[in-house]
């Protein structure tokens, strides 16, 4: 009876740990091939492995030593399953290319390249079967006339193509010829289609319409560009132009680049420069090219500047060229400062008058222009003022200062520094200054404490100070204007007090600062009765320590009556 319980027990055990994980784990495996599933992965084979010799532990220890409790039992149970589910699927798995794709039995497509995103990785079909196909090279890239086609095909065209099909085959074939023809075109051509899309998406829908025909819409997505190497100049896909292909195709601005750059590699100067004249029509090109004239010859230096001096309306440029070539005859320099002195803007007049060498007469002769750009642009007219000063003839100075008086109050203060000649044009930039200038003003001309004294003669500091004083009295910023801009010494005594009252309304500490700072010109009785005020606001502490801020920093900031008073103030409270 012993043997044929312990008989039935093995045969339970065959059934439950051998029979039944066999059926449930190997039809699991059938279900999901026969139904075309896809199952892609890069998982190795090491898991399978490790699970089969687990497996097979466990079928020695259940031969002689079955599982006493039900936790280890079902544990056994389980690995066991999973082994005959996973281990026939890796034993019949095929490796796919990274760049083709699975189409299922229900049409869906997987994308290899989904699986991982480096080509070095395996990766496996662990439920291959006839309903699936394999689409090659559904994706991946081209290299023709050394530009890289990258491309990947809709999921729809791949879903229609045959197993072990490849639809890049026709790809390559027309990407080759289409892309070798473009090799072969002009420079400007080949340029475009590197750097401009539209010209681009016309030669991928070429190449589309080549490999899958014009039924249907283009089902490739496609981008272009050439490889590193094919970019370096004088190359196939270059973005510059070879002396050569600038001559063929008439690129004028190649031309100007090799004529223009002192160590270009010119070697046809005359064919290069002939036709760079014909194709020129910007004076600025011509002027450009007569500044760094190191590569032409006298002859075509003097062809350029005829040539410049034929041309309407580049008085700007003639400036610039007498400004900055240094190879100009006299006779040249001669024509180009007529040609400047007639069409030239006065602003670039007057930012050269040193070079162009203006004469008090040609000053005079340019009046009716200058009211005309003073109308325009008052900044004209602080720069004739700041340049030009009393050599402007007197009604060009009204001129200007009247129409400097018209705008912004800091074109006024600008223009004050350099009117030194002319006690009526002063006055009546001051009487804009007075009426119309604010804080912004001052700072928008620069001007700092330093600066506004040295330009201001004593009564013109005297008016200002008595404008601002009053002012600060109703305003934060014009009050931080007299502490930060103005002189204490160039105040009277009311204006002092004036600007006293409004910090210590403005707070205890902000008086103290001040008469501290200013002590020398304020009357110590003043400058003692705000310091006892601030001592009432603190504790003993800070008194103490301010009675030893000289001595500690080393400087003379308070006076010894101040310090006296924060001596009592320490030792009273």
């Amino acid at each position: 009876m012993k043997y044929w319980s312990n008989l039935q027990n093995a045969k339970c055990r065959a059934v439950v740990f051998g029979l039944l994980p066999c059926v449930l784990g190997l039809g699991s495996a059938l279900f999901l091939r026969w139904s075309d599933t896809v199952w892609l992965t890069i998982a190795g084979s090491f898991w399978p492995i490790v699970f089969s010799s687990i497996s097979a532990a466990i079928f020695v220890k259940l031969l002689f030593s079955p599982f006493m409790d039900r936790t280890s039992s079902v544990t056994a149970w389980l690995t066991l399953s999973w082994m005959w589910f996973h281990v026939p699927l890796w034993v019949t798995a095929g490796a796919v290319p990274y760049a083709a794709a699975v189409v299922g039995g229900d049409g869906q497509v997987h994308f290899v390249s989904k699986v991982t995103r480096s080509p070095a990785h395996t990766v496996w079909f662990l439920t291959g079967h006839s309903g699936t196909r394999i689409v090659h090279n559904v994706v991946g890239k081209v290299i023709a006339s050394s530009l890289e086609l990258e491309y990947r095909y809709a999921e729809s065209y791949i879903a229609t193509r045959r197993h072990n099909d490849d639809p890049s085959e026709t790809l390559v074939t027309a990407a080759g010829a289409i892309l070798r023809e473009e090799a072969g075109r002009t420079r400007a051509r080949r340029i475009a289609l590197v750097e401009k899309r539209a010209l681009q998406d016309r030669v991928l829908d070429k190449i589309c319409r080549a490999a899958v025909g014009d039924q249907i819409p283009c089902p490739i997505k496609m981008s272009l560009a050439p490889q590193s190497e094919a970019t370096a100049l004088g190359t196939t896909w270059s973005t510059y132009y070879t002396e050569k292909e600038a001559i063929e195709e008439n690129h004028l601005p190649t031309l100007l680049q090799l004529l223009a750059r002192p160590d270009s590699p010119l070697v046809h100067r005359t064919e290069v420069f002939d036709l760079f004249l014909e194709l020129a029509a910007n004076v600025t090109q011509l002027s450009q090219v007569a500044q760094q004239s190191h590569l032409l010859d006298d002859d075509q230096f003097d062809r350029l500047i005829r040539r410049i001096l034929t041309l309407p309306g580049c008085g700007n440029e003639a400036v610039a060229i007498i400004s900055n070539s240094i190879r100009l005859t006299s006779e040249q320099r001669l024509a180009l400062r007529g040609k400047a002195l007639d069409d030239a803007s006065i602003a670039t007049l007057l930012a050269h008058v040193a070079p162009l060498r203006i004469s008090d007469p040609e000053i005079a002769q340019l009046a009716a222009r200058m009211r005309s750009a003073f109308v325009a642009d008052p900044g004209d007219a602080v720069n004739a003022l700041q340049i030009l000063g009393e050599r402007l003839p007197t009604e060009i100075q009204r001129d200007a200062v009247a129409e400097i008086a018209k705008v912004k109050p800091s074109y006024a203060l600008t223009a004050l520094r350099h009117v030194n000649f002319s006690t009526d044009l002063r006055s009546e930039l001051m009487r804009k200054v007075l009426s119309d200038a604010g804080p912004d003003d001052f700072s928008a001309a620069g001007l700092s404490k330093e600066k506004l004294v040295a330009m201001l003669t004593p009564g013109e500091m005297r008016a200002l100070t008595g404008m601002v004083v009053k002012r600060g009295e109703s305003s934060g910023q014009w009050l931080d204007f007299v502490l930060n801009a103005l002189p204490i010494r160039a105040m009277t005594p009311a204006e002092q007090k004036s600007v006293l009252a409004e910090l210590l309304f403005k707070g205890p500490k902000a008086a103290l600062e001040f008469v501290s700072e200013n002590r020398r010109y304020l009357e110590p009785a003043d400058v003692n009765e705000v310091t006892r005020d601030y001592t009432r606001t603190v504790a003993p502490d800070l008194c103490l320590h301010l009675s030893h801020r000289n001595k500690n920093r080393k400087v003379d900031y308070f006076s010894e009556a101040q310090l006296q008073i924060f001596r009592d103030c320490a030792g009273s409270k």
